[in-house]
């Protein structure tokens, strides 16, 4: 009998043994970043900086990973682990998602901004990067604004917002055009809140059952479990755009190189978001576009090992072109 449990025992201790440590923390970004061209309020906020929190774990390159609208850092526990024995892996929350600060409502951020501080006072210089939907389309803005500090960029389930391009607009038209934009969402939270924060995350979790592959029964649960502790804040105050939106195309067509990027859509994703990465795609001829036929918007969630493959794959050719 003391044999059989020292044999099933044994493993585990290894197992455990095995897993990396995962450090924890906040950063400290400003509370209005440097690109933002979407504020309201001229005056200061109540808070200079605004903290965001992280974890990292790993060693080897950077890989830093951005979830999704409606979720945390959380969203990426099936892969977390297995990508910290190839790299120091960074996962975080957004601004206005999970333990990170909500924004102040009115003042102007960039969520590539926030990034980009991340990086910064974290030391890092350069990094792989990996983000899905509202990830995904802060990559782009970041590959966009800051292509010097990308060593690849893996977006999926969305990439370009639509936001017009407010960046060569006189001052008056931006400001006119923020001041609508505002006003309709605060219309928006006033009706959000007729209806019900927990109606609007009953029909949410239906909408992303909808445009889920063949494996959402397996992720069902850690899905709907991830939007239940979101604080939907987003749906009760009227935020500020946090993406430049159309100005990607310009910056990117400007640019006469683009660092490695890699686009991965879910066969069953929605049509506006395959959109999306086929606008990416146009703007970055040189990217890698590839379709998971067993997943849908939730790409990692549905289908990790093969997410972590092609991923792998991608930084290993992108690391032979540059030796």
């Amino acid at each position: 009998m003391k044999t059989v449990r020292l044999t099933f025992i044994l493993p585990l201790l290894l197992l455990v043994s095995c897993k990396p440590a995962i450090k924890t923390g906040y950063v400290d970004v400003p509370t209005v970043t440097e690109n933002a061209l979407s504020g309201v309020y001229t005056m200061s906020p109540k808070k200079a900086v605004t903290h965001l929190y992280y974890e990292e774990t790993g060693q080897g390159d950077t890989l830093i990973l951005l979830h999704a609208h409606g979720v945390d850092c959380r969203m990426w526990d099936a892969v977390y682990i297995k990508l910290a024995r190839k790299y120091h892996v960074i996962r975080y929350d957004l601004r206005g998602y999970g333990r990170s600060d909500m924004p102040e409502v009115g003042f102007g951020y960039l969520h590539a901004d926030d990034l980009k501080n991340l990086m910064d006072a974290l030391h890092i210089q350069k990094a792989h990067l990996a983000g899905l939907s509202l990830g995904g389309m802060t990559l782009t803005d970041f590959v966009a604004l800051y292509p010097e500090r990308v060593l690849t960029a893996t977006i999926t389930s969305g990439a370009i917002s639509h936001i017009p391009d407010r960046s060569s607009a006189p001052d008056f038209a931006v400001k006119m055009y923020n001041d609508t934009i505002f006003a309709q969402k605060r219309k928006a939270v006033e009706q959000n809140n007729i209806t019900g924060i927990e109606v609007l995350k009953t029909n949410w979790k239906k909408a992303m059952k909808q445009i889920s592959g063949n494996h959402y029964s397996r992720i069902k649960r850690d899905l709907n479990n991830l939007i239940d502790d979101w604080q939907a804040w987003q749906w009760t105050h009227p935020e500020t755009d946090p993406f430049i939106g159309d100005q990607a195309d310009s910056l990117l067509s400007k640019q006469t190189t683009h660092p490695p990027v890699l686009l991965l859509i879910g066969q069953y994703d929605f049509t506006e978001s395959k959109k999306s990465m086929h606008r990416m795609a146009a703007l970055c001829p040189e990217a890698r576009i590839q379709i998971m036929p067993e997943a849908g918007h939730f790409t990692v969630m549905e289908c990790p090992d093969d997410f972590i493959k092609r991923m792998n794959d991608f930084i290993r050719q992108a690391r032979m072109t540059t030796e």
